[in-house]
């Protein structure tokens, strides 16, 4: 299922199913349950507020294969012309004229702990942090097998990613803002490598620019996202 956190007009949080996406920039679309779970919504995905773009839905997961500037969804969602005609006039309808999505009407849990598996779940993570592009490092903590790092993404949400069985890691004191970075499956584990990226502040300290890409290799990559 593709579903993602959605903030409310009332300034909450709460997790819909996402039935239809239109990946289009500032203008990107999406088709959800509100918050009540009684209506289907249009919404948009960023909105313009107090001078800056803020975003409004975070995909955790999507299952579609989205192409920028055309719906991607469920079949029986993006051909219901009725549907389409009714949202684009009033942004809204009630399930009870779509008596389909009923089905989706129940509450959806998400784990506290994302763990990466395989190119699916990197994928997904890359998604929700635009693969931390414009991220700032706001802690790091290194214990004896395991680093776990605070990233404000800048895009309205701080992700927390612990990378345990450390095996070889090049990271600290390299890069205060990321660029550019890729998670890749290895062997034995994953390797996150930041591609470009500036010097910054990390734990108070100011930090110079150093040769090399920064990067950490490990066995397990387990993360979590807290909407800002």
């Amino acid at each position: 299922m593709t579903y993602g956190i959605i903030k409310s007009k009332n300034g909450g949080t709460y997790v819909s199913p996402i039935f239809a996406l239109r990946y289009e920039g500032w203008k990107s679309e999406a088709i959800t349950f509100d918050e009540t779970f009684k209506k289907i919504e249009k919404i948009k995905m960023w909105n313009s507020a107090f001078g800056r773009i803020q975003r409004n839905v975070f995909v955790i997961e999507n299952d579609f294969d989205t192409s920028a500037g055309e719906w991607a969804g469920y079949d029986w969602v993006i051909n219901d012309k009725a549907l389409f005609e009714v949202l684009c006039a009033k942004k809204d309808t009630e399930i009870e004229n779509f008596p389909s999505f009923k089905d989706y009407c129940k509450s959806i849990s998400i784990p506290e702990l994302f763990e990466i598996k395989g190119e699916k779940d990197i994928a997904s993570l890359e998604d929700v942090a635009f693969g931390f592009h414009d991220s700032f490092i706001r802690e790091y903590t290194e214990n004896e097998k395991s680093i776990v790092i605070r990233f404000d993404t800048t895009w309205d949400c701080y992700i927390t990613v612990t990378f345990e069985g450390v095996t070889e890691a090049d990271f600290k004191e390299k890069v205060g803002q990321i660029l550019d970075s890729e998670i890749k499956k290895t062997e034995d584990g994953f390797l996150f490598t930041v591609l470009d990226g500036f010097a910054g502040w990390i734990d108070g300290c100011d930090y110079e620019s150093e040769i090399g890409e920064p990067y950490i290799k490990c066995k397990k990559i387990f993360w979590q996202i807290e909407i800002a």
